[in-house]
């Protein structure tokens, strides 16, 4: 067998994809490395009733190649026995529980009618106005109906979604404000540079508390209130030493995933390489959705693909992961490349399409966002598809920096705080809705590990497994491929452990 020199490896992925074949990267690369054809193999994998082409597939053919050349020899192997320490995590219980109630799968009831977007802003308005009157001096704040009766001078405070930010030709800074009752117009005074400054920073449609004093048709600001964080909220941990590894946007299916270095990830698990003192007390892997890299997603991107069907996509991903320990529990969130719906919150991928990964015994397949709770700690994991608008609208948030707009989020208690880019299905409870204060927040989506800690929450972002894009590389993103946030959940210390190869430092 001996192949051919400067063979384009999309091609010959392809070509495996034409033949009904998924070909593992690292396959591939062992190809062309020993000078196979590989024009015989995708011929001899076919004939075989294959539909999987692994590195030991073709050792298995060069071991045939061998036995079918070489002269018959009788040898005696010596078998040397190893044995390995059994992982300590092997010896935890497993202490995980999904909140049913903050997946949507299989609770969706929504129509998408003018109605259905009408009772889903009142229920988020409600949600947050209830955060914000948590304060003290917001108990009992005033309707916009109740200011119409107020004479100037008047001093309150009201709750309101913000409609719309403007500025006049004279350079006045106005939000124009609803609630339930009316509507209203808040003037921001540009003399108070804080007030300013809080100004530049509120999005369309998310909801703020305001004091101020009433002059003509206008409430003038003195202050701003985002619903935020508590300072006080009491923190979780777990009572034993065990580890949660946090990963997402691995991209199966896109010539770009980077197999190799993912299989180095799971070797890790496994207990072979370093940093055992840590892989064998991880008991949590976590996966912020983007499974696969999915079908028509944007233009012309079947020819970014290895495997062209969406099944197969997922098929390959149930074979990687099955490679997980069995004493690892995993949990498996949605993201925009799923086959899922665009519109938020999405439900988990279907057994018709990923029927691989809803077999597997330690996997958890869930919606997207989900929360639940593990060892005590408690968990809230969206993929993050709405960063791009908080990243497109506010400034010193970035690319590079995900974990801060990952903060703006926990500020506005809402994971979608801008309707219109941004799809939202309107279901009779808001998923996205930010109610009970978690420990950790974990995002994927922008290919770009960070990490923070905001107000007592641990905030995550899990990278990819993908190489850089080519509309990456025009957007001038730089990934961070192949770093693992890893966590101890008896301190919620945060380790970044690189399979890159790289020996980068985070």
């Amino acid at each position: 067998m001996s192949g051919d020199v400067g063979v384009d490896k999309k091609d010959v992925s392809r070509k495996a994809a034409e033949h009904g074949l998924i070909l593992s990267s690292v396959a591939l690369d062992r190809i062309l490395e020993l000078g196979l054809d590989y024009d015989d193999i995708l011929k001899d994998a076919k004939e075989a009733g294959e539909w999987f082409i692994s590195p030991e597939y073709i050792d298995s053919l060069i071991v045939e190649d061998k036995e079918r050349t070489c002269e018959p020899s009788a040898s005696e192997d010596r078998v040397e026995v190893v044995k390995t320490r059994k992982p300590a995590a092997c010896d935890i219980e497993s202490r995980l529980k999904i909140r049913e109630d903050s997946d949507v799968t299989g609770k969706s009831t929504c129509s998408a009618q003018l109605e259905d977007f009408t009772a889903y802003f009142n229920t988020r308005y409600e949600n947050i106005r209830g955060v914000i009157q948590e304060r003290v001096e917001y108990k009992t704040p005033l309707t916009l109906e109740d200011l119409r009766s107020k004479k100037a001078g008047d001093r309150g405070r009201i709750i309101c979604i913000v409609n719309e930010r403007r500025e006049s030709s004279k350079g006045y800074k106005f939000l124009e404000v609803e609630d339930q009752t009316g509507e209203a117009t808040v003037l921001i005074s540009g003399n108070d540079e804080r007030l300013a400054a809080a100004y530049e920073r509120i999005l369309p449609d998310e909801v703020i508390g305001v004091e101020g004093v009433l002059k003509g048709d206008l409430f003038i600001a003195s202050d701003i209130t985002q619903p935020d964080i508590p300072l006080n909220h009491p923190r979780r941990y777990a009572d034993e030493e065990v580890y949660a590894a946090f990963i997402s946007d691995i991209h199966v299916g896109s010539y770009l995933f980077l197999e190799r270095e993912f299989q180095s990830f799971i070797d890790w698990l496994n207990g072979r390489g370093n940093r055992r003192d840590v892989s064998e007390k991880v008991k949590y892997l976590f996966v912020a959705g983007d499974l696969v890299d999915g079908i028509g997603i944007y233009p012309e991107q079947e020819k970014e693909l290895t495997i062209p069907d969406i099944s197969k996509q997922y098929e390959f991903l149930g074979i990687l992961l099955e490679e997980v320990p069995d004493h690892i529990e995993v949990v498996l969130g949605m993201g925009n490349h799923d086959a899922v719906r665009n519109a938020e919150p999405q439900p988990m991928v279907g057994r018709e399409v990923a029927e691989s990964l809803h077999e597997l015994p330690n996997v958890r397949v869930t919606g997207n966002p989900v929360r639940f709770q593990a060892h005590g700690v408690e968990f809230l994991m969206y993929h993050g598809t709405s960063l791009d608008t908080i990243i497109g609208n506010l400034s010193g948030c970035t690319y590079s920096r995900p974990e801060t707009a990952m903060i703006e989020y926990l500020k506005r208690r809402h994971l979608v705080p801008t309707y219109g880019k941004d799809s939202i299905s309107p279901e009779n409870k808001d998923y996205l809705f930010i109610g009970d204060v978690p420990d950790v927040f974990h995002c994927g989506h922008v290919h770009t590990n960070g990490y923070s800690l905001y107000r007592g929450v641990n905030v995550i972002n899990s990278g990819t497994w993908q190489a850089k894009t080519e509309y990456q590389e025009r957007l001038g993103h730089q990934p961070t491929p192949a770093l693992v946030p890893v966590m101890n959940l008896q301190n919620h210390e945060v380790s970044m452990l690189d399979f890159s190869g790289n020996g980068r430092k985070r």
